[in-house]
């Protein structure tokens, strides 16, 4: 039912449908059916009281203001004067009009309730008595103290306040239940609401059709936009026809576009009773990735510790007596071959060191600065180390691009990743930095492109693994550490095929983000 639509509005449209019944059946009737004994009074009470109903729903509806509090009362008071003088012109009560007050007894106890309920009445009772006792009068027909009909009809309108105060303290009560039931179900709706909203967690409900029905920011960031109305991706729908055919198998990480992050998803039944949905969970693998990688660098602290007291030693006493060797007069080829191992202890020596640092870094403090302001200062770095270097260059960029990531860590990605590519491309190859904004996912990205022969297609399965490199230089942990870092600060590293060369590409989360 419309709101507007009270108990006392409901009850003014009464007032006029009951005016206008009286009225036209007294036109239409030939005043033989009703108000015969009083044509003129009945006529001048209908048309007055359908004018006062009429005024008054007017002035209800064009100014809604609060009424005071006598208003109400009064209002049932004049009703049931009305029909008191209708059921008069009448002819009293054989006329059978007097039942009408009923409905008035029953609206008012409804509107007022208590007191002024039985007053109403106590009021039509009255009324009915008046009546009886008058024209018992006028008649002479019975004694006019035997109120039978009048008594029974008091009766039933003490009886009819009775039960409408009652059933209407039972329904203001509900009402109360109800009002508290909802306020508590808006207050827990906004608390979901407000979690689900804040959740790092992307959260998709989707039917039967594809169709995404509700979608959370952290969902619509994965994506680009607002999912809510759209068709679920295709990437999702195959993984969700996979997770339908075998439950128990984690189905494999997708990326939404080339600069989002590593997404998995998960999915969850969702039974409303009346329509079969779905929910999917989606999760950047990035914080799943740093949390892998803390239990990683506890292991690897506790490797490392045995790795530099049972390796360094022997190492230290090889070293010192290839100095000894070397010292006493070795032959040419004697001298070859002790410089191999010279070689071979400070690579094994550099793999200890590098294995320590790993263990040992400090967590990152992640914190937002300008990208152009980072890579031109990194840039110049470079180009102070000598001529060579002189080849590496940063291209124009979007200005003002913010990134959040650990500042000296993200110094060391970047001269990792440009030293990789003067090491496996020449120093005569040319490296250019590259940066900018995704224009859907707002994320930042940071290339770094070689004009080299490239990674090799058997190496590309295994470029990121540890301990696995093509030179006899490295020690095949550079790239790993740089994934690490990246991950560390919720970031994601990748290779392209440059075509030619290689091309490293950073994506980093977004710079508005809080990382927990």
């Amino acid at each position: 039912m419309n709101p507007s639509w009270t108990p006392a509005r409901i009850y003014n449209l009464y007032r006029i449908v009951i005016a206008t019944v009286l009225l036209a059946s007294f036109y239409l009737s030939g005043r033989t059916v009703i108000g015969q004994y009083l044509p003129a009074l009945f006529e001048t009470t209908v048309v007055g009281y359908l004018i006062l109903t009429l005024l008054s729903s007017f002035m209800d509806y064009a100014r809604p203001a609060r009424k005071p509090a006598w208003a109400q009362p009064v209002a049932l008071v004049i009703d049931v004067l009305v029909l008191g003088l209708v059921v008069h012109a009448n002819g009293g009560l054989e006329g059978g009009l007097a039942v009408l007050l009923l409905v008035n007894v029953a609206g008012g106890n409804i509107l007022l309730r208590g007191r002024l309920g039985f007053l109403i009445a106590a009021l039509a009772t009255l009324t009915v008595m008046f009546e009886q006792f008058y024209f018992a009068i006028q008649t002479g027909d019975g004694d006019p103290f035997q109120l039978t009909e009048a008594g029974l009809l008091g009766i039933a309108f003490f009886m009819v306040s009775l039960i409408i105060q009652q059933i209407a303290g039972r329904l203001e009560r509900s009402e109360g239940i109800a009002a508290r039931q909802r306020v508590a179900i808006e207050r827990l709706e906004a608390l979901n609401q407000q979690i689900v909203a804040r959740m790092r967690t992307g959260v998709m409900v989707f039917d039967e059709a594809h169709r995404v029905l509700q979608s959370n920011p952290s969902a619509d960031g994965f994506f680009g936009g607002a999912m809510a109305g759209q068709h679920l991706p295709e990437p999702l729908v195959e993984r969700y026809q996979h997770w339908r055919g075998a439950p128990h198998i984690a189905p494999a990480p997708l990326r939404p576009s080339r600069q989002s992050p590593e997404v998995s998803a998960r999915f969850a039944a969702m039974d409303t009773g009346h329509e079969n949905l779905t929910l999917v969970f989606l999760e950047d693998t990035a914080r799943i990735a740093q949390e892998a990688q803390q239990l990683n660098l506890a292991s690897l602290g506790r490797l490392s510790a045995t790795l530099a007291h049972e390796i360094r030693n022997p190492l230290s006493a090889i070293s010192h007596a290839t100095e000894l060797l070397d010292e006493d007069g070795a032959s040419p080829e004697d001298a070859r071959l002790l410089a191999i191992i010279r070689n071979h202890v400070q690579r094994v020596n550099g793999i200890i060191s590098d294995v320590l640092d790993l263990s040992r870094r400090p967590r990152g403090q992640a914190a937002r600065f300008s990208l152009d302001e980072a890579l031109d200062e990194i840039v110049d770095g470079w180009h102070q180390r000598g001529d060579a270097f002189h080849r590496l260059t940063l291209a124009p960029g979007d200005a003002e691009v913010a990134v959040r990531f650990d500042r000296n860590q993200f110094v060391q990605v970047v001269d990792n990743l440009i030293g990789n590519a003067f090491q496996h491309g020449g120093a005569e190859r040319a490296v250019t930095l590259a940066y900018g904004v995704h224009p859907r996912t707002g994320l930042p990205w940071i290339t770094v492109t070689d004009d080299g022969p490239g990674v090799p297609e058997d190496a590309l399965p295994h470029l990121f693994e540890p301990f696995y490199t093509t030179s006899d230089r490295g020690n095949g942990l550079g790239l790993y550490v740089c994934r690490q870092l990246c991950q560390a600060n919720q970031a994601t590293l990748d290779h392209e095929d440059a075509q030619p060369g290689a091309r490293f590409v950073i994506t980093c989360a977004h710079p508005d983000r809080q990382f927990q």
